[in-house]
């Protein structure tokens, strides 16, 4: 197929970017692989080749001729230019069986194990406005990216969004709009605003937003007032909006956030629960978005490990300790390890107030962590529970808890890609086998997938 050619083709599948997939005969080829947004499996449409390789083409749908009894009407206006969703097409039902499908497909293509478990995966409670965290790219106009691109679509509300999150969000946006901050040009390297950001959060019914500005540098005592004077004015009118922040990032890289926080009014942080504990939260804290299904996620991790005994435990990648408070419930002793310091800072809050003695904080990278003599003797942890970024593990992480040879690791992925590769290299050698795997759905409408995978050691039983 070439750049440019209409053809009809009948879906068959969809892939782990919520594509739909076509296979069809093209020239000397005859498994040529089409892949189609918005396209759902059983459906045939008609379609024009945007991009064409050896053995692949990319195509834009034309029409559906005919339509899957899956397809819905997408609820947001933006759909199918922003980003941010892949599956509003779709039924619910239909997206959290596309989304097994997508795990257990990663475990077998890339991992290339073989499953002695059934995959499930648990549904979330709330299909919409369940996302209690935004942050926004600026540029000309403030939203989110388009797809596979870095062009912005103006926000226009957000159904996926907290409701309360996505009126501050638009509130700051007309606000910063006439302020004469300038949004930021990623490609020259001018303008002041790179980022807004949202965080909602529930506690004792008490449901409250920050709010949060990145800028590209730090401003001047004159421009300080100014941005202060407006989100003072913004939390005098909204109800919602507990606090404001700013944040300066000046490197390139895509990391968001900048080392350097001011506070331009109201709270700096504020609290959310998940079951019994409590947290205190900044802006740029990672906090699961979804939180009736982090409770979901965290409650069987915690469970698995407290019926298999496990005494000392290890986490990495411990954020502000979400899941840190769970596993100091069902443990002797945890180590928790966390590379970003103001996350391992309300770590340490979070864990006083709510009276967890019994967990140690190394602020330091997981890697890092691996490095220390200490932590690789055999035997030191009976469990190893991560909770990686997108990117998953490096080898010196997968290596060290090779050498550690745990009881028991418990992998938590938002990255089905990753997760497979990374446990087809800690079951390398028949060192552990996978106990058990689910998707749970943390993302409703979009293709990602949130996982659990439980290994037990080949070795031990």
């Amino acid at each position: 197929m070439r750049k440019g050619e209409i053809a009809t083709v009948g879906v068959t599948s969809i892939n782990s970017e919520g594509e739909g997939v076509a296979r069809c005969e093209s020239g000397d080829v005859k498994n040529f692989v089409v892949f189609l947004p918005g396209a759902l499996p059983g459906e045939r449409v008609r379609c024009r080749v945007v991009r064409s390789s050896k053995n692949y083409a990319a195509a834009e749908v034309l029409d559906i001729l005919d339509s899957s009894g899956d397809r819905v009407s997408p609820r947001c206006g933006a759909y199918g230019r922003c980003g941010g969703c892949q599956l509003q097409h779709a039924s619910y039902r239909s997206q959290v069986e596309l989304k097994k499908k997508i795990l257990a497909d990663a475990m077998r293509r890339i991992g290339r194990l073989n499953l002695d478990c059934a995959v499930e995966c648990f549904p979330s409670p709330e299909e919409w406005g369940y996302r209690s965290k935004a942050v926004l790219p600026v540029g000309r106009a403030a939203g989110y990216y388009e797809r596979r691109s870095h062009n912005i679509v103006p926000f226009d509300g957000c159904p996926i969004l907290k409701p309360q999150a996505e009126r501050v969000v638009s509130d700051v946006i007309c606000a910063l709009a006439g302020s004469g901050f300038r949004g930021y040009d990623e490609r020259k390297r001018v303008g002041d605003i790179r980022y807004i950001a949202a965080r909602y959060g529930e506690c004792g019914g008490l449901r409250e937003v920050l709010s949060g500005v990145v800028l590209s540098r730090d401003l001047s005592g004159r421009e300080f007032g100014r941005l202060r004077d407006i989100h003072q004015k913004l939390g005098a009118r909204n109800p919602d909006l507990a606090g404001s922040v700013m944040n300066v990032k000046t490197g390139s890289d895509n990391f968001v956030w900048g080392p350097l926080f001011k506070s331009l009014c109201g709270k700096k942080f504020l609290n959310a629960r998940l079951g019994n504990y409590r947290y205190r939260l900044d802006i740029s804290s990672f906090f699961q978005i979804n939180a009736p299904q982090a409770e979901r996620i965290f409650s069987f991790v915690s469970g698995v490990l407290e019926k298999s005994g496990s005494s000392s435990l290890l986490e990495l990648y411990s954020g502000v300790g979400s899941l840190t408070l769970f596993l100091a419930s069902v443990a002797g002793e945890v180590d928790a390890v966390e590379e970003w310091r103001p996350a391992a800072r309300r770590m340490a809050e979070n864990m006083e107030m709510n009276g967890a003695s019994n967990v140690r904080i190394f602020a330091e990278s997981s890697e890092a962590f691996m490095r220390r003599p200490e932590a690789l003797a055999p035997n030191r942890y009976d469990a190893v529970v991560l909770d990686p970024p997108r990117a998953g593990c490096s080898e010196d992480v997968i290596n060290g808890i090779r050498l550690m040879s745990p009881e028991t690791v418990v992998y938590v992925s938002c990255n089905p890609a990753t997760l497979a590769r990374d446990v087809a290299r800690m079951a390398e050698d028949g060192m552990y086998r996978v106990e058990s795997l689910a998707a749970y759905d943390m993302f409703p409408q979009t293709a990602h997938v949130e996982s659990v995978c439980v290994m037990r050691s080949s070795f031990i039983g």
